[in-house]
């Protein structure tokens, strides 16, 4: 799909006006992020989402906003209404179920938006964002925070440009233990659907779409683009008491010819920090989300490479800075304004809808439970289940495990529907 040209016009001699939806949950950290940006003189904190439910727990801060010359608004609706004209870039770090209609709301208005991780819970759901960027010649960002960083870029124009050998293969990984807490935080989490609005929640496409995000982007083919899956075979897992999934893994394969796999469970005895590996026809590369880069070579060599400079502020900053920009698209724009697309978004949207066709959600029995860290539910040898997946490139069924279920392989092949083969649960 070819985006058409933006409208987005220069802000780089004033600092760029910026609006928020949301004050709960994620969007403590956007506010917290566009303060540091302020202090700095590159954003105005021009206008604030606070829906009335939130209006009492947040009094103190809703307050300063006034003070500090904050437009707050009740609704979306209200914001745009009243104050599109002076909003740069409006930040949606909502919850799954609002990103199409409210990204599409804006992009109606004609302001240019960023929307958090993931981009939506439907292939389908994030075409229409597509759509309605393009109809309205603005730009759009999503919130996945590796996009940000000036060593993701890096690593990848090595690897298309085959510093290190033709990439075959590269896997990811999660142990990221979660209890309670984290499932009833909101109406949607640990759900399939929220009304007749997919969601999809799971760790591959909420805690950890980062990693399904950058695994695809570096697959991509040119430094620009993401990679475009062709078929997937996954397998799902629940431990908690939820309707999605708690436990992943899956293997796609790409038209690039390069192998995507990941493994991840919130049900794990430990808690590691994610982890990547990329298989070349000359090196295994080991980084995390530090971004420090290890290289062993086949012949018995070792390279280490230090992350760039990091943005301190991820998505917010850096979509602050490509709006200043003016939104500019293309390889030297990510070399400047690193930033993510709505197209590049897609691929981990296409891989989570694909594995919810291919696997149906597999309860894991009490007999094999036992405690987490922090006294989560969790499933006794997970952590190592997790890792030798990952280690190996292979889905769980594959390393013999008596719980676990072969999924079916799906083709993805101008997938664009979800569901297309069976509806989950």
């Amino acid at each position: 799909m070819i985006a058409c040209s933006r409208k987005v016009s220069y802000v780089t001699n004033r600092p760029v006006g910026v609006a928020i939806v949301g004050m709960g949950g994620f969007a403590g950290f956007h506010r917290r992020a566009l303060a540091s940006l302020v202090a700095d003189g590159r954003a105005e904190h021009v206008a604030q989402v606070a829906p009335p439910p939130d209006h009492d727990l947040f009094a103190d801060e809703i307050g300063a906003l006034h003070e500090s010359g904050v437009a707050v608004h009740d609704s979306l609706r209200q914001l745009l209404a009243a104050e599109r004209q002076k909003v740069d870039l409006l930040c949606i770090p909502t919850g799954i179920p609002l990103h199409r209609p409210m990204v599409v709301a804006t992009c109606e208005a004609g302001v240019n938006v960023l929307v958090e991780k993931p981009a939506a819970g439907s292939i389908q759901d994030v075409d229409a964002m597509i759509t309605a960027r393009d109809r309205g010649t603005i730009a759009c960002a999503v919130g996945f925070q590796h996009l940000y960083q000036p060593s993701t870029h890096r690593l990848k124009r090595w690897l298309v440009e085959e510093r290190f050998g033709r990439v075959l293969r590269i896997r990811g990984f999660g142990c990221w233990p979660r209890g309670d807490d984290y499932f009833s935080r909101n109406g949607w989490a640990g759900e399939l659907a929220l009304g007749d609005t997919w969601v999809l929640d799971g760790p591959h496409n909420n805690a950890l779409a980062h990693s399904v995000n950058l695994m695809g982007f570096l697959a991509g083919a040119t430094v620009e683009s993401s990679a475009s899956p062709v078929a997937i075979t996954a397998e799902l897992y629940s431990t908690n008491p939820i309707r999605s999934a708690d436990t992943v893994s899956l293997r796609t394969t790409t038209r690039e010819q390069i192998e995507i796999c990941f493994a991840v469970s919130h049900a794990t005895e430990q808690s590691t920090n994610p982890g990547f590996g990329i298989d070349t026809t000359s090196a295994r590369l080991e980084f995390g989300f530090d971004n420090q880069l290890t290289v062993r070579w086949h012949d018995g060599r070792v390279e280490s490479f230090d992350a760039e400079d990091q943005i301190d502020e991820r998505s917010v900053g850096g979509a602050i800075d490509w709006i200043a920009a003016g939104a500019p698209t293309g390889v030297d724009a990510l070399a400047t304004t690193p930033h993510c697309s709505l197209e590049v978004a897609r691929t981990q949207t296409l891989i989570a809808c694909g594995s919810y066709e291919s696997s149906a959600i597999h309860p894991l029995g009490e007999d094999l439970r036992c405690e987490g860290p922090k006294g989560e539910i969790a499933i006794r040898g997970m952590t190592d289940a997790v890792q030798d997946a990952f280690g190996q490139g292979v889905n769980f069924s594959e390393l013999g495990l008596p719980w676990a279920t072969p999924g079916e392989t799906i083709s993805l092949e101008d997938y664009d529907y979800f569901p297309s083969y069976r509806t989950p649960g």
